[in-house]
Order: structure tokens, then C-alpha cells, then sequence
């Protein structure tokens, strides 16, 4: 057991509560045992032989044979006294405040490692030099390099994203128009109306038209169905391809493969048409092209932009075909009252994506004058090979 300290002040403490002797009354009685009385502690057996009860563990220790608990001591035992007399657990002076420690001596540096040489990239570059700051310089870019594979790609005039995501009028036709129903979850159970958001891969239901089926592997579109300009039926404007995976009850269950737009139940669905890729073929030009009027944009806005989708009334019946290019001009002359007479200028220029008989669906390439309205004049002025 660690050997207590006391302070003085303590010292003087116990001295008042009678709990320790004074030095001039502590006078160890001089034996070689003790046998227990009733009442007795090895704290007392301590102060009366040892002249200090902090003692006692001294005592303890020589009868741990006969002493198991210290705190328990029965009448009868014997306990060897064999200790050290005069030694005190108190001592009569404080103990002294440790030296302050000498400050460790911080180790030597570390020797600074080699300069190490800079990867390739970061190598000090023969066209630019040293940028002053000691630093090294990236190399430059082979701009013609960076390009080569850009150079190099072969151009498709036509692609099947932009066929299938484009739409068309219908022409006043009448199509076989399935249903979409919603996704389905699990797949088990027929799909009914819901709002749930519907992303690639969801599963989702569809009710074909009455009276037909669709087979494992058919690609439908997706659509929304608007009106159209009189005399040209509906604009069918594509939010989404779907392929058929299985058949649930009278419903056909598919994947969404793409989307387009928002897809929602409620909307139509139709068979896809093939899309056939004319490769990477280059534009013919034509002189004395035929020519046609703009009918309608799938966009509601006045003011026309790159990439828009518009339809125009010429189309197969007239020898329109996939990736012919148009030219928007406005017509020349008297405009109205307020505004100067026109000339005739290329206000756009438009590829064809889809052809019906009597109208085609048309992409915006670039644009110069946005203001492209209704009943504008277009001409033919490029075409591919055939």
C-alpha cells in the first residue's frame, strides 16, 4: 500500500480529533505478539505496539496466513509484531515541490529531402521558360492534337435520337393509339392511374389499342397529343421510348428506354417507326430547290431558336426526304404600315428529321431573325445522296 502524505496542516488536524499521538507520546510497547481482544482493529494494535496506527498495514502483512479481510480481525488470533518500530506514516515535514524539469532539448531537424524530378507534365515547358517564381510550367496543349479525334469523326447528318424525339402531324390520319397506364410495382400487379415520377429503366403498363397485342421486344413512343393546324390533323410531340418486356393480364408491361419530356399516365402511345441511318454521307447542293411554307412549331413561344422543332407543308408527296436542308427567307416588299419595306434574306436554316406525305418535321440549325411565323417561306437548298 502507497504511503500516505500529509501536510502540516493536516498533520495538526488529526492532532486536534485525537486520531494521532503527538511525537513526544508516541512510545511503541515492545512485544513479539498479540493475541485479539474483543473490540480490538489492527489500527489500534498498530498505535499501541508500533506507535503510529498508519501502520497497521505492516501488521497485516506479517498475518496474512491469519488475516484474510484487514478490516475483519476475530478474538483468539495471534498476529506476529514483528514489525518495524519507530517508523511513522506522518511525516513531520512537508514534502518538498519537485525540481522543475530541465526543458527537452528539441532533436536537429531533419535533413531536407532531394529535390525529386517533376513529372513530365510539369517539366519546365522549351516555348514558355521559367514563370519567375521558381516554379515549373504545365506543358502546352497540341491544340491539333486535342482535336484530332474531332477532325477525324465522320459526320451523321441524321440521328435516331433526334428522329424519334422530333414528332410529327398527324395529317388528320386516324393511328392505332394505345395507353399509358403509370409504372407498375412490382411488375405482378396491373398498373393503375398515378402521378409517380417515371425515369429510364421504371417498369410501366400499357393497354393497347382495342383488338391488338404487342410483342416481347416492340419499341412504342410515348406522346402527347395537341392541336394542330387546320387541315393537318394533331401534333404528336414524343416524351419517351418504351420496349415491351411482357404481357400482364390484358396490359402489356414495359422498360422506359428514354426519355424526352415529361411522362405522365394518361398519355398515347405508338409503335415506333424504323429509323434508317444514311451514314456519313455529305450534302449535295440544290439550285431551284422546291420550296414550301413554315405551318406550326411544337414550341408555343413567338421567337425561334436553334434546335427547335417545326413542321412545314411539303413533304413526300413533293420529293421531301430525311436531311434536306431548308432556308427560312423572308419575302420581299410591302410589310405593315408601321415597318419598313422587307428584302429577301435567310432568316433560318432547318434540316428535315421525319417525313410524312403531305408535311415534314424540321430541326432549326442556326438562326439569324427569330421572328419565323406561320405561312414563311422556305426553300430547298441542300439534299443527301440518294
Amino acid at each position: 500500500m502507497p504511503r500516505m502524505t500529509i501536510s502540516r496542516s493536516r498533520l495538526s488536524f488529526l492532532l486536534t480529533l485525537g486520531l494521532i499521538a503527538p511525537a513526544s507520546a508516541q512510545v511503541a510497547t515492545k512485544a513479539t505478539s498479540h493475541t485479539v481482544q474483543k473490540g480490538d482493529t489492527l489500527w489500534d494494535i498498530a498505535r499501541t505496539y508500533l506507535g503510529d496506527p498508519f501502520l497497521w498495514p505492516q501488521i497485516y502483512k506479517l498475518n496474512t496466513a491469519v488475516v484474510e479481510n484487514p478490516h475483519w480481525i476475530y478474538p483468539g488470533e495471534v498476529l506476529s509484531l514483528e514489525a518495524v518500530a519507530g517508523q511513522t506514516a506522518v511525516p513531520t515535514t512537508d514534502t518538498p515541490p519537485p525540481a522543475a524539469a530541465e526543458p527537452a532539448t528539441p532533436p536537429a531537424p531533419a535533413p531536407m529531402p532531394m529535390q525529386a524530378t517533376p513529372p513530365a507534365d510539369m517539366q519546365q515547358s522549351s516555348q514558355g521558360g521559367d514563370d519567375g517564381l521558381g516554379l515549373f510550367r504545365r506543358k502546352r496543349a497540341d491544340a491539333q492534337g486535342a482535336f484530332k479525334t474531332y477532325r477525324e469523326a465522320k459526320f451523321h447528318p441524321l440521328r435516331a435520337g433526334e428522329f424519334y424525339s422530333s414528332g410529327f402531324l398527324t395529317e388528320g390520319d386516324s393511328l392505332a393509339w394505345g395507353a399509358f397506364l403509370g409504372p407498375v410495382s412490382p411488375e405482378q400487379i396491373e398498373s393503375g392511374r398515378t402521378r409517380a415520377a417515371v425515369q429510364v429503366f421504371t417498369a410501366v403498363g400499357i393497354r393497347p389499342p382495342s383488338g391488338a397485342t404487342y410483342s416481347k421486344g416492340d419499341t412504342l413512343v410515348v406522346v402527347d397529343r395537341r392541336e394542330g393546324p387546320i387541315g393537318y390533323g394533331e401534333i404528336v410531340v414524343p416524351t419517351g421510348l418504351v420496349r415491351i418486356t411482357g404481357q400482364n393480364g390484358e396490359q402489356a408491361v414495359g422498360e422506359v428506354i428514354a426519355v424526352y419530356g415529361t411522362i405522365r399516365d394518361g398519355q398515347s402511345m405508338i409503335p415506333a417507326e424504323r429509323f434508317v441511318d444514311p451514314g456519313s454521307a455529305a450534302y449535295v447542293a440544290v439550285t431551284g430547290g422546291i420550296e414550301g411554307r413554315v405551318l406550326v412549331s411544337s414550341n408555343p413561344r413567338d421567337l425561334r431558336h436553334p434546335q427547335e422543332v417545326m413542321f412545314i407543308d411539303i413533304g413526300r408527296d413533293k420529293g421531301v426526304a430525311p436531311g434536306d436542308v431548308f432556308q427560312v427567307r423572308r419575302t420581299p416588299g410591302p410589310q405593315d404600315k408601321t415597318e419598313a419595306n422587307a428584302v429577301d434574306e435567310v432568316m433560318a436554316t432547318m434540316q428535315v428529321i421525319h417525313v410524312r406525305g403531305r408535311t415534314a418535321t424540321v430541326k432549326l440549325l442556326n438562326v439569324a431573325s427569330p421572328d419565323i411565323k406561320p405561312g414563311t417561306r422556305i426553300v430547298q437548298v441542300a439534299k443527301l445522296p440518294s
